[in-house]
């Protein structure tokens, strides 16, 4: 067990140098910079551990969460855990999807009320996407308090050969689907921002529903295909490899309109005020951790590379340095991670929330709450203002 140890620490202080993007690599010893810049006293006001359930397997778009730790932490199956800097407090972490993190029909907001089964933990706060907290806002009610991404990280992407000009609106949308030269891609049409395509006027027979992550109707259909992904994975994936290896463009579909919060940071509603005087204090943390971990991403890029390659994360789940540096980088290019309207990173736009639910309430049934309203599923309570990206 030592020998695994040190063969996993020098794996992480290795992966760390290169998984520098332009920043000093880091050499200090791991979860230094944690405990030095994340000081605000939470012994007594704050669980002890306090417990985050992640939404899907470690990676970029999770960054700031493992930032709160740095390195320094306890690698374990489904598990990083560790002290949140010097607040007196240890933070645990739990992976979320791919049969790892979560039981069978388990959800990052599910998890809030019934429980994560696997890590026999309630977690404090839990994953959740703007769309789903109107949808389960009877079953699983939620309130957002602080959103680490500004947009989502769901695109459309093509092949920049075969579609040189690219997409950018619905139009370019409609467009393809009446050119008939190929189809969609996607995971449903039903709900989500395939639902959104179809309601906005694309035609449901462009659309071929079932992607799970695969690249196989893509790469079969030659290009011709456009085909669903995350702007900091199968963008860079498919440039290198997947059994394609050429120039990948992509099309955000919160820049055509589904402007969808997801991976906002949520709690249960019932709980909202017990933890009302800890989420004061940990939530400007958790803002400033992700500006933090944009800022300076090594030590972090290469704690997740090394998570998943020891296998506490799905087997199949690899993150080498390449894919985080670039990963890292694609967030703020596209503005994933950003300040938004204003000057702070974490917050919600309530006029962006406003405009998701007029989209979704006419699809919202006995899962809903009757009188779900923009201002019950988020909140900016406990957002500090003057932290965000300079």
């Amino acid at each position: 067990m030592e020998q695994k140890s040190m063969h996993l620490r020098t794996i992480l202080l290795a992966v760390t140098a290169l998984a520098s993007t332009g920043h000093t690599a880091y050499a200090a010893e791991p979860g230094t910079f944690a405990k030095a810049h994340y000081t605000t006293p939470l012994v007594n006001v704050c669980p002890n551990p306090f417990i985050i359930q992640k939404d899907w397997l470690a990676q970029a778009e999770h960054g700031g969460l493992y930032q709160m730790i740095g390195a320094g932490g306890k690698m374990s199956q489904g598990k990083y855990q560790g002290p949140l800097g010097t607040t007196g407090i240890d933070l645990v972490i739990l992976e979320g999807g791919g049969g790892v993190g979560l039981g069978d029909g388990e959800t990052a907001y599910s998890a809030l009320y019934m429980g994560n089964s696997k890590a026999g933990m309630v977690p404090h706060l839990g994953f959740q996407e703007l769309d789903n907290a109107f949808i389960f806002s009877k079953q699983f009610p939620v309130v957002g308090v602080v959103t680490p991404l500004d947009k989502s990280p769901t695109a459309l992407f093509w092949d920049r050969a075969t579609y040189p000009d690219g997409f950018k609106t619905i139009d370019d949308l409609k467009a393809f689907a009446a050119s008939g030269k190929g189809k969609i891609y996607v995971s449903t049409i039903k709900r989500t921002f395939g639902k959104y395509l179809v309601d906005q006027g694309v035609p449901a027979d462009v659309f071929i529903e079932g992607y799970r992550g695969d690249g196989e109707n893509f790469v079969v259909n030659n290009g011709t295909w456009l085909n669903q992904g995350f702007v900091t994975g199968e963008v860079y994936k498919f440039t290198h490899g997947n059994n394609w290896a050429k120039p990948i463009d992509y099309l955000l579909m919160s820049d055509v309109g589904y402007v969808n919060y997801t991976g906002m940071l949520s709690v249960a509603t019932n709980r909202l005020e017990e933890l009302a005087p800890c989420l004061e204090k940990l939530v400007p943390i958790i803002q400033q951790a992700e500006v933090d971990y944009v800022t300076d991403p090594a030590e972090v890029n290469g704690l997740i590379t090394a998570f998943n390659e020891a296998g506490n994360s799905a087997g199949y789940w690899k993150t080498d340095a390449g894919l985080m540096a670039y990963a890292t980088k694609a967030l703020v290019d596209s503005g994933v991670i950003s300040n938004g309207s204003n000057d702070t990173l974490g917050d919600f736009d309530m006029a962006r929330v406003a405009t998701l639910f007029d989209l979704v309430k006419g699809g919202l049934d006995e899962r809903a709450d009757p009188a779900v309203t923009p201002e019950s599923v988020v909140t900016n309570r406990f957002i500090d203002p003057s932290i965000g990206l300079k």
